[in-house]
């Protein structure tokens, strides 16, 4: 999914500029990967080989998103559109019980919404939480779009491009 984002990015030409947050570091916390850039191939690269499990087995979706609003508050070109796109394959488990880190979602999501940062949701296979990512979407005022599992990134490329081309451009 990530890879065909940034192939979308190159076909648009636009002045897009992405960053890389993540939502299960070391610390159990988010951290950003790669600040806002043009670099859309190190973007590609470097969430090729952050894969499930790189630093942890647990899912802190709000650090995730706190970082990425963060990003986008304080380093954003003036003017420009401001979205997430939140791709993940878990469920919220971090910080504390299941439904704590459900409600830290939200409240994150609110914040988001606050500063009119659409989030794109994509939740993808059998362990997700497509109910929370529509959640998420619904309160920003974004997308959701599932993948749901025992189907492949391929199968599902037409949607995910249509998506993807809407907030691109």
């Amino acid at each position: 999914a990530v890879d065909l984002f940034v192939e979308i990015l190159f076909e648009e030409e636009t002045d897009a500029r992405v960053a890389l947050a993540i939502y299960s570091s070391s610390s159990e916390e988010g951290l950003l990967e790669k600040p806002l850039t043009r670099e859309f191939d190190v973007i590609r690269t470097i969430a090729r080989n952050r894969q499930a499990g790189h630093y942890n087995a647990y899912t802190n979706i709000s650090a995730g998103m706190e970082v990425a609003r963060r990003e986008l508050e304080e380093n954003a070109r003036p003017g420009a559109h401001r979205t997430i796109v939140l791709l993940t394959d878990g469920q919220a488990n971090r910080p504390g019980s299941r439904s704590e880190a459900t409600a830290a979602c939200i409240d994150e999501a609110e914040r988001a919404a606050a500063l009119g940062i659409p989030v794109l949701t994509i939740s993808l296979g059998t362990n997700a939480q497509p109910s929370l990512m529509q959640d998420i979407a619904d309160i920003t005022e974004g997308i959701h779009f599932n993948i749901p599992g025992g189907g492949s990134v391929a199968a599902y490329e037409q949607g995910l491009r249509e998506v993807f081309e809407r907030i691109a451009v």
